[in-house]
């Protein structure tokens, strides 16, 4: 068995679709957060704009690489 092999058996057993869809759903919940605040709060406070910023682009950040992983993961089936 290679190395090769041995990976990819591990990051079948580690990493589930029913996780990865899990974790896309929190991100998903995380850009809405994000962009409430943004929308309600942005203009009368610095903070609140900043905080709404970072939400949105972590969460877009996630959201793609977790479509990717889904991708993959689906691919490898």
């Amino acid at each position: 068995m290679t190395i090769g092999e041995m990976f990819r058996q591990d990051y079948g057993r580690v990493i589930t679709t029913r996780r990865i869809l899990y974790w896309l759903v929190a991100m998903v919940a995380l850009l809405v957060v994000g962009t409430t605040i943004g929308l309600i709060w942005a203009n009368s406070s610095d903070l609140a704009g900043a905080f709404a910023g970072v939400t949105n682009i972590v969460s877009i950040v996630g959201i793609v690489l977790l479509l990717i992983a889904l991708a993959v993961r689906r691919r490898r089936r």
